[in-house]
């Protein structure tokens, strides 16, 4: 059993402006803690197993492969089935801090818009 206060994982990032935190990991299991400035967010990609997001602070977008945008914000929880292509974008004018997790180990595959259509 291990445990995180995500509070102060947090207030660590904030003070390193890291993006990204590894919480837990187990062969099967994964979660991590995003935090992203305004502006800023991911590329557009999807994973090979399902994913999951909280909104803990801030506001933003996902962004689907259609183009459709739906906007996200504290407390959101936000479900990507397996191979489901999105972007996330902080919209707003304080950290976006989610809290994800997915349904395999680190080192999975992210597999991006660019790379896929560079392949085809």
């Amino acid at each position: 059993m291990d445990f995180i206060n995500l509070k102060r994982k947090i207030e660590e990032t904030d003070e390193r402006k890291r993006r990204k935190i590894n919480l837990f990991e187990a062969s099967n299991f994964r979660s991590w803690m995003l935090w992203f400035k305004p502006g800023d967010g991911t590329d557009m990609h999807y994973h090979a197993s399902p994913e999951t997001f909280l909104v803990i602070e801030g506001s933003g977008v996902v962004k689907g492969i259609d183009g459709s945008e739906r906007p996200i914000a504290k407390d959101d929880v936000v479900f990507f089935p397996a191979k489901d292509y999105y972007q996330i974008t902080n919209t707003g004018s304080d950290p976006l801090v989610l809290f994800g997790n997915r349904s395999e180990a680190f080192g999975g595959p992210h597999v991006t818009l660019q790379a896929e259509r560079a392949s085809e």
